[in-house]
């Protein structure tokens, strides 16, 4: 498609830069991870903002449903006030996979047809990055960022939520999952995969701070 074409030319012409600056393909795929992420700070701060709505939306919801009953006509109505109350929008919350769904297909492309030209001392025994990490090291670290990240709740208010078989098993089921995919694609993809998960951590304990718990917080109604 044109249009990923255009963003995966875009993304080279960024990254070939980084490089021209930094020396090392690797730093630069890092640097340009940043760069992405910091773009669509608005948009996951969005995110994270209606996952505070709906838990505390959570304790009038179940009131909710018990009032209603099998009464559903009338739960789809109690609920969409709810959802109104709380400026909760649930499509909106898809917004950061899709923003990030056509980036990720550019980078396929962009080291699918440049990475055979880069190498990084980040990643030595890998010959090129357009060829996937016969040692598997950095699958596999991206696993284990990625599990960590999972386990680190937004706020403190949302320590806890959620039934522990959900806590326990998504988190391995999606590590697992990543690995699988990571597993034969380019290293490159995997070192920005990686740099992306540590910036979301990265992104959680700022959100722990004072200014970033005020900025997060800011026009999320109470719970009644």
């Amino acid at each position: 498609m044109a249009l990923l074409q255009g963003i995966a030319d875009i993304l080279y012409m960024v990254l070939r830069g980084l490089y021209g600056l930094i020396g090392d393909w690797g730093i630069a795929v890092i640097l340009l991870t940043l760069a992405v992420r910091g773009l669509l700070f608005a948009v996951s701060l969005h995110t994270s903002r209606q996952q505070l709505r709906q838990a505390r939306m959570q304790k009038e919801l179940q009131a909710v449903r018990a009032q209603c009953g099998e009464d559903s006509e009338r739960l789809l109505q109690e609920t969409g006030k709810l959802y109104a109350k709380y400026g909760i929008r649930p499509i909106s919350q898809l917004a950061s996979l899709l923003v990030q769904m056509p980036i990720l297909y550019a980078l396929y492309q962009l080291f699918s047809a440049h990475g055979s030209a880069m190498s990084s001392l980040l990643v030595p025994w890998v010959a090129s990055f357009a060829q996937s990490d016969p040692w598997h090291i950095v699958p596999i670290a991206y696993a284990a960022v990625s599990f960590v990240s999972m386990l680190i709740p937004l706020t403190a208010e949302l320590t806890g939520t959620g039934s522990g078989l959900s806590r326990s098993l998504l988190p391995l089921l999606a590590t697992g999952l990543s690995l699988l995919f990571l597993w034969r694609m380019p290293v490159a993809l995997g070192l920005y995969w990686t740099a992306n998960k540590l910036y979301f951590i990265l992104e959680r304990l700022f959100f722990r701070t004072g200014w970033g718990h005020r900025l997060l917080y800011k026009n999320i109604p109470e719970a009644s």
